[in-house]
């Protein structure tokens, strides 16, 4: 008797297979599928024992740490946040991000490209509670290994009333989180969405990241180098499916194919079930529209967010215990700490800095929170249970440019209270930033490196005398975004070319790397130096240099010439 086809039988498992495998198609050709996204790194144990262990004090009789939660991220007024991420396939098309606008106005999503903004749209529904949203625009076909640029900005919001994204410790999109200019440790959640025949790619990176790819690149076991690791893991994975497709072939048989069906059950539900993969005829989505002319420059003379305490709290020591310290998204973005606790954070104060931050207590009982710049006391409130919060503006300007540790204290007073500090940010008032150069500053011309222009320099006073503190303003302007840091340095010579005075530091008095630089914007630079008592000055040499290495930047001259010492020479003579 002829042998019935496994195909032809209604309860065949190959004919479940092949309607999972026929719908697996459609997502593949219709879906959108999720490429690349953020990952909050996971507190691993050093081993597993009864003694605290730092930085990651617990023990074996506590919980285990694990995946930290994201950190709420406030942003309002002139202030942006931003992300870059390296897209992980082609025909880029959505991006998605957590967002909260709870009567903060509209929020403005631009998607930014190496050519500047492509695509900007607005989310205008109010968000009381909090959620991930979607935002489509015309697919991007060559976006692999390009990088892009997310930028969120609540114009309308105030302090007050802000709106919130969220932040992640660790580091999987290949880019950068900024709050305005300054690039912070950590990501947005974010998370980008490709289409066609970009799938297969997005499901690479989805189940071997490139990060780890790369890893596995440079990775060096004794036996095995880098590239050879990968070759043999790639051909133990290789060897590995055909020996499971030759026992579902020519050895389980039906129960294989069962095996089979359930796998792809379970990815498809594994794809679907977490948002992996979605239809947009069943998933509304925000559109980004094509940007037609750029945005008006922000005002940099209001005071913009440096720093976001509470987007970096990962990276603060928490005393006493990391676990005892969290965050957690009120009306405000708060860190909430145990009575007794300090948050100590390595920070580089900014010109022109203040503190805003929010004080407040819960439980019984009542707290004194201080906050202390190397070990100095700059404030304390006392704040009771129950009461309302309590807003502080501390000015930091007396330690503008210095670096230390800035820490946020709660001591007990009465009874067992905990505390609340309220969406605690560093702001700068930047007037170091200009449009164009002063009238009063003389004209230089020099170009340092490939992307930075010495527009001009002021001296003052014009007319110094021995002794007297002189100070030299030099406006730089970066063409583009700049990826490595210098210092700046400026030498007061005398008429032999030798060196009488000296000022060396990091731009902006130690506050302003040239990362932060926006491109095409003159920067303030002031450096300070006592004018030699005995000499006459002539000129001054001014240059940049590794500040590992030491190596100047190569220095062209207006006329084209290259000085062969790395240095801009500025004459004294013509100073008005």
């Amino acid at each position: 008797m002829k042998r019935q086809s496994p195909i032809s039988n209604l309860h065949s498992p190959w004919r479940v297979t092949a309607v999972l495998a026929l719908l697996f198609m459609l997502l593949l050709v219709f879906g959108h599928w999720r490429s690349t996204a953020a990952a909050a790194q996971v507190q691993v144990p050093m081993f597993y024992d009864a003694h605290y262990l730092f930085p990651r004090p617990w023990t074996q009789a506590q919980e285990v740490p694990g995946v930290p939660e994201p950190f709420p991220v406030a942003f309002y007024g002139p202030n942006t946040v931003s992300q870059t991420f390296v897209s992980g396939a082609n025909h880029l098309t959505a991006v998605e991000l957590w967002l909260r606008a709870s009567q903060a106005g509209s929020i403005t999503v631009t998607l930014s490209d190496e050519s500047g903004p492509r695509y900007e749209g607005q989310l205008d529904a109010a968000n009381p509670d909090g959620g991930y949203v979607r935002f489509t625009f015309p697919t991007i076909q060559a976006a692999e290994g390009r990088t892009f640029q997310v930028t969120l900005a609540a114009p309308e919001a105030t302090q007050g009333n802000p709106a919130i994204t969220r932040a992640v410790g660790g580091d999987r999109l290949g880019g950068r989180f900024l709050l305005n200019e300054y690039a912070r440790p950590g990501n947005l959640e974010l998370r980008s969405y490709v289409t066609g025949t970009a799938v297969f790619d997005a499901l690479g990176e989805q189940l071997l990241p490139d990060l780890f790819r790369e890893r596995l690149r440079q990775y060096k076991p004794t036996l095995f180098k880098g590239q050879t690791f990968a070759a043999l893991l790639a051909l133990t994975g290789l060897l590995t499916v055909a020996l499971f497709v030759w026992l579902l072939a020519g050895r389980l048989r039906p129960g294989g194919g069962w095996l089979l069906a359930g796998l792809l059950l379970g990815g498809l539900g594994w794809q679907l079930g977490a948002g992996r993969v979605y239809l947009p005829i069943f998933q509304p989505n925000e559109s980004l529209a094509a940007v037609t002319a750029a945005a008006p420059p922000a005002n940099r003379q209001n005071l913009r967010v440096v720093n976001d305490l509470t987007a970096i709290l990962w990276t603060a020591e928490r005393l006493p215990e990391k676990r005892f310290v969290t965050t957690e998204l009120g009306d405000y973005p708060a860190i909430r700490v145990p009575a007794d606790s300090a948050l100590e954070y390595p920070v580089t104060l900014p010109l022109n800095g203040r503190l805003q931050t929010g004080l407040q207590a819960g439980g019984e009982g009542s707290l004194l929170m201080a906050v202390e710049f190397n070990g100095e006391r700059v404030s304390e409130t006392a704040v009771a249970a129950g009461d309302a919060p309590r807003w502080l503006e501390i000015d930091l300007a007396p330690w503008q440019g210095q670096g230390g540790i800035l820490r946020l204290v709660a001591q007990p007073v009465s009874g067992t209270p905990d505390g609340l500090w309220l969406m605690p940010q560093l702001l700068a008032s930047h007037d170091w930033l200009l449009s164009d150069l002063p009238e009063t500053a003389v004209a230089a011309g020099h170009r340092l490196g490939d992307d930075i222009v010495l527009l001009g320099y002021s001296v003052e006073p014009a007319a110094p005398q021995p002794q007297d503190v002189v100070t030299v303003t030099l406006y730089w302007r970066g063409e583009r975004p700049l990826s490595a840091n210098a210092t700046v340095f400026v030498h007061a010579l005398n008429g032999a070319g030798e060196l009488a005075a000296q000022s060396d530091g990091q731009p902006v008095q130690n506050s302003y790397p040239l990362v932060n630089w926006p491109a095409g914007v003159t920067v303030a630079d002031r450096h300070q130096f006592v004018w030699p008592s005995a000499e006459a000055l002539s000129q001054l040499a001014v240059g940049m240099y590794d500040p590992v290495t030491l190596a100047r930047l190569p220095v062209q001259n207006p006329d084209g010439t290259i000085d062969a010492n790395g240095q801009a020479l500025l004459p004294l003579l013509e100073m008005p």
